[in-house]
């Protein structure tokens, strides 16, 4: 029996290779996005509780911010196919209703923000 020749060999590695790729490159595509999706998600409601809490309550652009974040954690709820990002939902609801007390903890919130920056 003959082994065959080097080039043989290579063409069959490569091949063994290149079937490899083409088995698990979308598995590892798909997981980067879901986190770059977490991350932006949580920096995007880190940023508006921020703004939030910065600005007078009874402006007008307060309310509209405080739709904003609520519709964020609604979409990204409802198309959410992570499981890892249901914490990032669970603080964000949290700071939905701290926020929308008479008078907001901010020792509560900060603690959440950091929470939160953990879970992406």
């Amino acid at each position: 029996m003959e082994l065959g020749t080097w080039s043989d060999w290579f063409e069959a590695v490569g091949e063994l290779l290149a079937v490899v790729v083409a088995l698990f490159l979308p598995v590892f595509q798909e997981r980067k996005q879901k986190r770059l999706t977490r991350q932006r998600v949580s920096r995007n409601i880190r940023s508006l509780t921020t703004t939030l809490m910065q600005e007078n309550r009874e402006a007008e652009h307060w309310q509209e911010t405080y739709r904003s974040l609520q519709t964020l954690l609604r979409l990204y709820a409802a198309l959410m196919t992570d499981e890892q990002g249901e914490p990032i939902i669970v603080i964000g609801e949290h700071l939905l209703t701290v926020l929308a007390q008479p008078t907001p903890d901010a020792e509560e919130i900060t603690t959440s923000l950091a929470e939160l920056a953990n879970c992406s």
